[in-house]
């Protein structure tokens, strides 16, 4: 096992062998411009799918059915 000493020597050979660190030596890492987003329209459209077609038909009978259940009841 290596003793603290060894430990701490070997860190600073490494950062003396890499050009030391960016915090102790003031310099500040490059900043990479970001990327261009393509985003013509800020909103998205919906696709169109057979299970909101059914839906939606579903919809439109349930409330058919219902002002005819409304209207007979009233009649009667």
């Amino acid at each position: 096992m290596s003793s603290p000493t060894n430990l701490t020597d070997s860190i600073a050979r490494l950062r003396d062998r890499k050009g030391g660190s960016n915090i102790v030596s003031g310099q500040r890492p490059a900043v990479n411009p970001p990327a261009p987003r393509n985003n013509p329209r800020s909103e998205r459209r919906f696709a169109t799918d057979s299970f909101m077609l059914f839906a939606y038909i579903l919809l439109g009978i349930a409330t058919a059915c219902q002002l005819i259940l409304i209207a007979w009841l009233d009649i009667i």
